[in-house]
């Protein structure tokens, strides 16, 4: 679906870091200064494909002049990232909308970063950033092989502080023994597959809430329990649109004509949040807790009671 505001952003660099990874350089047309981010920040990208889909920012945040973001190519692409690799150009534009940051850098006394496969581009910003700061930090990167590890030549330069494992032939890196015993004061930080991020959740079990911080592809299981029907009142559209207990709340105000973005449609991009006027929301996303009243994410998540009231 075609998503309005946004800017378009010239392609000016394309690089291939790893083997079926493509790093993209994009910057303003008129070489104006682009919105600040901090890491762990993400930006939505539209191509030409009408295609929207979230890509980690993996640059220097204290570089204005220009975005930097890595796409996979999927196996089993819907047609975005068949298009990057094989279409697009430099010279070309895309459109971009202003970043967002689900997994931001909390101070800390020490940092264990923790990544595997395409997972190290919302990692890498956080290494420099700890690295400036002058903060302990170590990084285990993950990956099938050695031609598969995205910046490695960046990643050479930070020194005895990164451990690269490429499972193929060294086998499964053991991160229970890499983040080592709990240590107060430490954030651990951790961006990959699933398995990969339930192995390093597990590694920090019983650490103090708040250590474990992770930016996930798929949403964590959980039981809701059936899903009941719900009344969706869209105050700045002056409609009423009924949620039935097969329907999902955004497909549902997309068929009545209520235009919501969406991105990854799994509740982990944050792509498709709308205000919450009055109502519960009942969070279905990894992003939200019940203790968030005033937002929620239209892709995956309903409303606990009987109406809710929309700012859409």
């Amino acid at each position: 679906m075609t998503r309005a505001g946004g800017r378009l952003l010239t392609v000016t660099g394309i690089d291939r870091p790893a083997r079926d990874i493509v790093a993209l350089h994009l910057a303003d047309p008129a070489g104006g200064p682009l919105p600040e981010w901090e890491p762990g920040a993400h930006i939505d990208v539209q191509l030409i494909t009408r295609h929207l889909r979230q890509y980690s920012l993996c640059g220097s945040p204290d570089d204005r002049t220009g975005y930097r973001i890595a796409v996979l190519r999927e196996r089993l692409s819907r047609g975005a990232s068949a298009y990057v690799h094989s279409y697009l150009d430099v010279g070309k534009k895309v459109r971009v909308w202003e970043p967002r940051n689900h997994f931001g850098l909390r101070p800390a006394e020490r940092y264990v970063f923790l990544a595997a496969g395409v997972g190290i581009t919302p990692i890498l910003p956080m290494v420099m950033r700890a690295r400036e700061a002058g903060v302990p930090w170590r990084l285990a990167y993950s990956v099938r092989t050695l031609e598969e590890a995205a910046f490695r030549d960046e990643l050479a330069e930070l020194g005895e502080a990164v451990t690269l494992r490429a499972t193929g032939t060294g086998g499964r890196l053991d991160l229970g023994g890499f983040v080592g015993d709990l240590r107060e004061g430490t954030g651990v930080y951790c961006c990959g597959s699933p398995g990969f991020v339930e192995a390093a959740e597990k590694a920090v079990a019983g650490w103090p809430e708040g250590s474990f911080h992770a930016e996930r592809f798929v949403p964590v299981p959980r039981d809701f329990g059936p899903s009941e029907p719900f009344v969706a009142v869209c105050a700045r559209s002056d409609v009423r649109v009924r949620v039935d207990a097969g329907v999902g709340l955004l497909a549902a105000l997309r068929r009545e004509g209520v235009r919501v973005a969406g991105g990854c449609l799994k509740g982990v991009c944050g792509s498709c949040a709308v205000t919450v006027l009055d109502g519960v929301p009942q969070h279905r996303d990894s992003l939200l807790g019940p203790g968030t009243l005033d937002r929620m994410h239209a892709c995956v998540s309903r409303a606990a009671t009987p109406e809710i009231v929309l700012d859409v």
